[in-house]
């Protein structure tokens, strides 16, 4: 409990100055001020990696992966992003667990 209270009030109000994640095929990173950003690897791009996509905010290991896939043909993007297709997105991540 004290340890859930320590980071609601200290360590979530806090400002991502830096972030890597890498990832199989790529990384997600921040250099504050700007946006996170989707990489992907691909060797005939200048440093190795091509931009994807850039957002405002930290996204989550599902919104990640489904950036990759739409970027790649993989998955269609989702046209209409509703309170019942949200919730289909929890149930189905919930399976999955």
């Amino acid at each position: 409990m004290a340890g859930r209270l320590l980071r609601e009030r200290l360590i979530e109000p806090l400002q991502y100055t830096y972030y890597l994640r890498t990832l199989s095929w790529g990384a997600l990173t921040r250099i504050f001020p700007l946006s996170f950003s989707v990489w992907q690897e691909d060797g005939d791009a200048e440093g190795g990696y091509k931009l994807i996509k850039t957002m405002d905010r930290l996204p989550s290991n599902p919104e990640v992966e489904d950036i990759y896939d739409i970027y790649n043909g993989n998955m269609a993007e989702r046209q209409s992003g509703g309170m019942l297709d949200q919730l289909g997105d929890f149930m189905q991540g919930m399976m999955r667990l």
